[in-house]
């Protein structure tokens, strides 16, 4: 590679990420209020009770948790 064509190539890396940082830049705050909306979001769900502290679910606990909710499994026939 010779000199020029380094030069070249460093030129365009560095257009690349201003172009890079100016999409960055442009998007930044739709990003951050889409974040702060989720976190509202999981927020109050877990003040309704949908979610514990860790905001794991939180389910009715109607069923063992190795029962199908569908029922027994078809028996195969040989």
């Amino acid at each position: 590679m010779t000199d020029e064509e380094r030069d070249q190539m460093l030129e365009r890396i560095v257009t690349v990420v201003a172009e890079i940082r100016k999409l960055a830049e442009a998007v930044a705050p739709a990003v951050i209020a889409a974040a702060n909306q989720l976190h509202q979001a999981m927020e109050e769900l877990r003040e309704a009770g949908f979610f514990d502290d860790d905001y794991k679910p939180v389910g009715p606990a109607d069923r063992p948790a190795w029962q199908s909710p569908y029922g027994p499994p078809p028996r195969r026939r040989r």
